[in-house]
């Protein structure tokens, strides 16, 4: 008997600090009887269910609250209805919100995205309409945009405020983010995505204007171990932009004119290219360097998004640079255009 209670204890204990949580999804499609609902993540089929009498049902548990997507087609470009949906406890319905498309209601995170999406759409509706004024537009821009960092400091409790924390830091200075970040509840403040947040946040801040570059050796062309240092270095280099770029990325190809005009006019005078590939084939890398006349220094470890040297500068979008001095100082980053050329003038002319 002490032995059945001993183990009974510590089942209690164990399920206690279980972090699992049991989600539970339903909803009607009327006009989908016999079919399928499909309920996967970018990369993976979490369940799905028959749909039987125009309902569903899916669930299951979580460890952490996620994001996933509901589907009527087990191929996601196929499906005629889908529907974002962030897996968490408690239960949850898909409902139609007008103009053939879903959401997913009932939780928290769930509920919030709601909110946040009828806000956007508003603004979005607004800035299609012939008679909103150009004037108005740039202003339904800077909405959109706080909207969303509005309703980050309103969701600090729940998944769906980290998820907009996400799309929202790229735009923000690292101590922008870091703020944001302290006003989350302890519980999102462990979580796996926060994490990675966090870690964005710490590197970004050492690849700041005024902190000193962080040094790596990539493969030029030929195949041999090139370092930033060499560059920075260099005698005839007064400042050198750090430039992470690819050749599959529009905005990155639409920079090369101004990276061309602003080469051409002050590289004599000390102005120095360090261009970062996050290409991963080298035919297509070099062929672009080639067709444009890119003829700057490159390098590259043709590792794509898992760029050692993009990594390490906290580079989660491209184009993307730093602009270095000889002293080894970051005086600029995110130089684009006409941007670029007129600070490389302000500080060689």
């Amino acid at each position: 008997m002490k032995k059945w209670i001993v183990t009974a204890l510590a089942a209690a204990v164990l399920a206690g600090c279980s972090t699992q949580s049991k989600y539970v999804i339903t909803g009607q499609l009327d006009d989908a009887g016999g079919k399928m609902v499909y309920l996967r993540d970018r990369s993976e089929m979490i369940d799905s269910a028959v749909v039987e009498n125009g309902a569903f049902r899916i669930e299951g548990v979580v460890e952490q609250p996620r994001a996933a997507y509901l589907y009527d087609h087990r191929e996601p470009a196929a499906a005629q209805m889908r529907a974002f949906v962030i897996l968490e406890k408690g239960q949850m319905t898909l409902k139609p919100v007008g103009d053939g498309q879903f959401a997913v209601a009932g939780t928290p995170s769930n509920d919030a995205a709601i909110r946040v999406n009828e806000k956007r759409n508003a603004l979005l509706e607004e800035y299609r309409a012939e008679e909103t004024t150009d004037e108005r537009r740039e202003e339904i821009v800077e909405a959109f945009y706080d909207v969303s960092t509005e309703a980050v400091r309103e969701n600090a409790d729940n998944y769906f405020g980290v998820l907009l924390l996400q799309d929202v830091m790229y735009e923000k200075t690292a101590a922008e983010v870091q703020e944001l970040i302290e006003g989350f509840s302890p519980a999102m403040q462990e979580h796996p995505t926060m994490v990675e947040i966090k870690d964005y946040v710490a590197k970004k801040l050492l690849t700041e204007p005024g902190q000193s570059y962080v040094d790596f050796s990539q493969p030029t062309a030929g195949g041999e171990p090139l370092s930033l240092s060499s560059a920075i270095e260099n005698p005839a280099n007064k400042y050198v932009l750090l430039d992470f770029w690819a050749s599959w990325c529009g905005p990155c190809m639409g920079e090369v004119p101004a990276l061309k005009e602003t080469y051409a006019a002050y590289h004599d005078k000390g102005f120095e290219i360090f261009g970062v590939s996050l290409d991963n084939d080298r035919e297509r890398w070099m062929g672009a360097v080639e067709k444009n006349g890119m003829n700057w220094i490159h390098v590259s470890d043709l590792q794509g998004w898992q760029n050692a040297a993009a990594a390490e500068y906290g580079v989660r979008s491209i184009p993307a640079n730093f602009l270095i001095n000889s002293e080894g100082k970051i005086v600029a980053t995110g130089l684009r255009g006409d941007d670029l050329k007129a600070k490389i003038a302000e500080l060689l002319d």
